[in-house]
């Protein structure tokens, strides 16, 4: 279902939760706590690594992170590149117009309010065992 048509999103919705109910531990749980997990995962080796700042842990599967950079005009080109960069790898990848606040350590720059940042949403459960080779092909876009 496109959800395109006025009740459309309600349907879809009722028919989501007759195939996956809404029950702890069940199907649905299940896929929801490995997006998350991964998105932890990938939360804390941005954390951990000096290539990236992570902008918040992340409560449910999206995390925004950019690359580490001197300015936010350097940094929001340098997220445009390795947006670009990590698709020719096959990791697809969201950019994101943020507050620049979301980093403290920038402050407010003038005439500057946001930052061209990257944003993945790991929502399948296959993302948590794929969680090496995203953080491998993101860190050889990181390089080009």
């Amino acid at each position: 279902m496109e959800c395109s048509r006025p009740g459309a999103a309600a349907a879809a919705l009722w028919a989501t939760q007759k195939l996956l109910p809404l029950e702890r531990g069940g199907e649905l749980a299940r896929g929801l706590e490995k997006g998350r997990e991964a998105a932890l995962q990938f939360y804390r080796a941005i954390k951990d690594g000096d290539a990236f700042d992570a902008a918040f842990q992340p409560e449910l599967d999206i995390l925004c992170f950019m690359p580490r950079g001197g300015s936010l005009a350097e940094i929001s080109a340098q997220s445009r590149r390795i947006f670009e960069a990590a698709a020719r790898q096959g990791l697809h990848l969201a950019v994101a117009e943020l507050p620049a606040r979301f980093w403290p350590r920038f402050g407010r720059e003038s005439g500057r309010e946001t930052v061209t940042s990257l944003r993945s949403v790991l929502m399948k459960p296959e993302h948590l065992a794929w969680m090496p080779e995203v953080l491998s092909r993101l860190a050889r876009a990181a390089r080009t």
